[in-house]
């Protein structure tokens, strides 16, 4: 709950101080409710995504037993991952509805007059594909019993991020479709590395035995997920600033000066902060099964929450304009 909180509060200020806050779009058109319904079903979608990414992570990677069934925190994990990803498709479906009210500037009670113009909008078709996606993984994960059978679900889970990141950046400069491109790395990236400390915390705790191969198979992971944010996070950003500035040269000015630039400093900053705690969190790992391992929990506490709070910037920095 306390990741959850920092999200939300992250989201709400990014918003008011980049200027991005949901505006009442007056007499005729969307609600102020509805405007402010976007960002608040993106961030459930997000943080559904992150614990869904991270339970099948953990079943298929983390606590994979070699050439067996799950075991009873993979089944668990399984079970998870199939209840967020429900959670994931409602708030992706909601969101298909409200965009479409927004971007058509129909009141939602309205917008059933307007279904062919919604569904031409391409970022309905992206949230309603992903919201497809997402069911038939929630349905076909549910009760698998082996972590391959659990890795095709984590295909689905990829292939169900990718609609909306392709979606971000619709115009067709060069920077834009670097950004777009880029995107679509870094969102998988990111989820995978969130994900993956989230199942850390909740599945590698409950087997003490297992926790050192746990702690390795994620420190793998991470190593991976972590350089790939930062390579696809910069590559991203500098093609939307250039979008927004009119070009590469532009870049500079519109960091220090546009308030995306400004989110995005912060951003930049909350990531330095997590490498320093992963570099915390591998030299407390030998200690932590022993009974002196609070400082160790602590550091990956800590370190969900400071991602919480760049899942909560990434979302306002989507509805930046």
């Amino acid at each position: 709950m306390g990741a959850v909180l920092v999200a939300s509060i992250a989201l709400v200020v990014g918003l008011f101080a980049a200027g991005s806050e949901p505006q009442d779009f007056g007499i005729g058109g969307a609600s102020l409710f509805t405007a402010w319904l976007l960002p608040l079903l993106r961030l459930i979608s997000t943080l559904a995504t992150v614990g869904c990414a991270g339970a099948l992570l953990a079943a298929v990677v983390l606590l994979r037993v070699e050439g067996g069934p799950l075991g009873t925190q993979g089944r668990r994990a399984v079970r998870d991952a199939s209840n967020s990803a429900i959670i994931w498709a409602v708030c992706a479906f909601l969101g298909a509805i409200v965009t479409a009210s927004l971007l058509l500037d129909t009141p939602l009670r309205l917008l059933r007059l307007r279904l062919d113009d919604a569904l031409g909008v391409p970022e309905v078709k992206s949230l309603l594909i992903t919201g497809i996606l997402v069911v038939a993984l929630a349905i076909g994960i549910r009760r698998v019993q082996t972590s391959s059978a659990a890795g095709l679900g984590v295909l689905v889970a990829i292939a169900a991020l990718i609609p909306t990141a392709v979606t971000a950046y619709p115009r067709n400069e060069s920077y834009v479709v670097l950004a777009g491109a880029a995107l679509v790395i870094h969102v998988i990236a990111a989820t995978t590395w969130i994900g993956g400390l989230a199942g850390l915390v909740r599945y590698g705790r409950a087997s003490r035995a297992g926790l050192p191969i746990v702690l390795d198979r994620y420190r793998q992971v991470a190593a991976i997920s972590s350089i790939a944010v930062l390579l696809s996070g910069l590559l991203s950003a500098a093609g939307r600033l250039a979008a927004k500035g009119g070009g590469w040269g532009s870049i500079p000015h519109a960091l220090t000066s546009d308030a995306y630039g400004v989110l995005l400093l912060v951003k930049l900053g909350a990531f330095l902060l997590l490498i320093l705690l992963a570099y915390l969190h591998r030299s407390r790992a030998q200690t932590a099964l022993s009974p002196e391992a609070l400082p160790f929990w602590r550091v990956v506490g800590t370190e969900l929450l400071i991602m919480a709070l760049a899942l909560g910037l990434s979302v306002a920095l989507s509805q930046t304009a």
